[in-house]
């Protein structure tokens, strides 16, 4: 399989996908390398040598999870790299829409203290004070807490 076949295969995984913190995870251990292959690009010309993402679609058959994980590790080509990181975040985009929608002003939540992957530290309670893919929430302390959607949880107590 060509490496723009593994790339099409891995971007039909991510699109799919609706685990949030492996989502994540992958655009955490993706930038570090990305950084490094456009400071390569800058050291050997302008923003304009830097490529394009792909122009490529998921396939129709998806990559198994640990494949799509090892096409993303595992590509030296900066446009497919490029273009697996661009689905990867609409596809964490899309599911933080779709969070959002389960958090009207004025529902109670719960949320946890880190507002990141993974969730961690205590649960606070709260109400919803701004929807979106980025929830704000007015805690039960008095404090206002800001953080993606997809980390809220309905019924504070």
């Amino acid at each position: 399989m060509t490496p723009r076949e593994q790339a099409a295969r891995a971007i039909t995984f991510f699109e799919n996908t609706d685990d949030m913190p492996l989502l994540r995870k992958c655009l955490e251990e993706s930038a570090p390398r990305i950084k490094r292959m456009v400071a390569n690009y800058l050291q050997k010309g302008t923003e304009e040598g830097i490529p394009h993402p792909a122009d490529i679609r998921g396939a129709r058959d998806g990559a198994a999870r640990e494949e799509a994980l090892q096409s993303l590790r595992k590509t030296q080509d900066f446009a497919l790299l490029q273009a697996m990181t661009r689905a990867i975040g609409q596809r964490i985009e899309t599911l933080e829409i779709a969070a959002s929608a389960e958090f009207p002003p004025g529902v109670r939540v719960t949320v946890p203290e880190k507002r990141a992957y993974p969730r961690s530290g205590k649960e606070l309670p709260g109400t919803v004070e701004e929807t979106g893919t980025i929830l704000v929430v007015r805690l039960d302390n008095g404090d206002t807490w800001e953080g993606p959607s997809s980390l809220a949880r309905l019924g504070a107590s």
